[in-house]
């Protein structure tokens, strides 16, 4: 971070010395004053994309309608953004709340025309003029306990009552913008907070694919707050868990097809083990990892679960940890002119349940042998 601060620094000068203003903007100075770490730091500047295009060799527009360019600088990607209005403090005025309107020039001068370093002190979410920042772009009413969870801060009064009367606006908004949204405020460390904040709004009701019931949203209060590390498909099988869904439509909700996958297979595992504890080959079939995150939603959900540690040993017992450790392959069983099909992977799985259970040693000659006294049998 502080590498990547500093190259923003100079980069701002690059940019001044041929005679366009720029700033650092956003977030990233939000964290500054905070001292905490911000993933991306924005700039804003008086010159155009193609002007910048001229001020650096390596730049790549992102954003036309914002007039957004990303600018390469040893090593380093920022966005950098033209000014909104006249000057920089029209811009800082358009954004969404106090806290996020502040910039810093390249002497680190904090540049605060709408009282964001104040809200700060206070732990303030507080916007100029809500009624316009909020409905010119409906995906800010979650921004707001978005913020409200991740940094532990009060939402002001008038805010709250804007985004109360408009909330429905926020169906306007695509799902994969709200999906992102939602995920870092499930994530943030003030969530019961925040979550009590949004049931007074109702915006809950209105989310695109994540709508909520009041229960629902209770549920997801009371769930212990995540680990930093907590992976995105644990936070989302949570989140569907608390809706009582175990099969839900995750392409709705423009997650990576990897994702939906991970979030599928856990919620399966949940289902699986209310009926029966972990096997050998069902905790080789569903990875450590997902064991783990499934006796956490267990522990989270008030069912009887198994520590990390008795999980780990189980795992270090297993013959089998991947497919490759198989003595055999799919190509072997090939090996006697028989046509692929539906048989391959049935045989390979007979193999892997029969060695993890321990009926088979995982022997090369031995699997086969089995294999194939298999076939004549049936």
């Amino acid at each position: 971070m502080q590498s990547a601060w500093k190259e923003a620094l100079h980069l701002i000068q690059i940019v001044e010395r041929h005679g366009y203003q720029a700033y650092i903007v956003g977030g990233a100075v939000r964290d500054w004053l905070l001292a905490k770490n911000s993933a991306d730091i924005d700039i804003v500047t008086s010159a155009r994309p193609e002007e910048l295009g001229r001020v650096f060799s390596k730049t790549f527009q992102m954003n036309t309608a914002h007039q957004t360019v990303i600018v390469r600088s040893n090593g380093h990607l920022f966005e950098v953004t033209t000014l909104r209005g006249a000057t920089i403090e029209d811009d800082l005025c358009c954004r969404d709340l106090t806290i996020n309107s502040i910039a810093l020039t390249a002497d680190e001068t904090v540049l605060d025309p709408a009282g964001g370093r104040e809200d700060l002190k206070l732990g303030r979410l507080r916007s100029i003029d809500p009624e316009s920042r909020m409905t010119e772009d409906p995906l800010r009413m979650l921004r707001v306990y978005r913020f409200a969870s991740q940094l532990g801060f009060a939402i002001d009064e008038e805010l709250q009552k804007v985004i109360h009367c408009n909330k429905e606006r926020i169906r306007e908004t695509a799902v994969e913008r709200i999906t992102k949204e939602w995920l870092k405020l499930l994530k943030g460390p003030a969530r019961t907070a925040a979550l009590a904040e949004l049931r007074q709004s109702g915006l809950h009701h209105a989310l695109a694919g994540l709508a909520v019931t009041d229960d629902q949203l209770e549920a997801l209060a009371k769930l212990p707050g995540f680990e930093e590390e907590a992976s995105e498909e644990l936070v989302w099988t949570a989140f569907f868990l608390c809706r009582g869904e175990t099969e839900v439509n995750l392409g709705s909700l423009a997650l990576s097809k990897a994702s939906a996958r991970a979030i599928r297979k856990r919620l399966s595992y949940f289902q699986l083990r209310r009926e029966a504890a972990w096997s050998a080959y069902e905790l080789y079939r569903a990875s450590l990892e997902v064991a783990r995150d499934v006796e956490r939603l267990r522990s989270w959900f008030g069912y009887s679960h198994e520590t990390d540690e008795t999980l780990q040993a189980i795992w270090d017992g297993l013959v089998l940890k991947q497919k490759s450790d198989l003595a055999i392959s799919g190509h072997d069983l090939l090996q006697k002119g028989r046509k692929p099909g539906p048989w391959l992977k049935e045989e390979l799985e007979w193999a892997e349940r029969a060695v993890l259970s321990g009926r088979l040693p995982n022997d090369h000659r031995q699997i086969i042998a089995a294999l194939e006294e298999r076939r004549e049998t049936e």
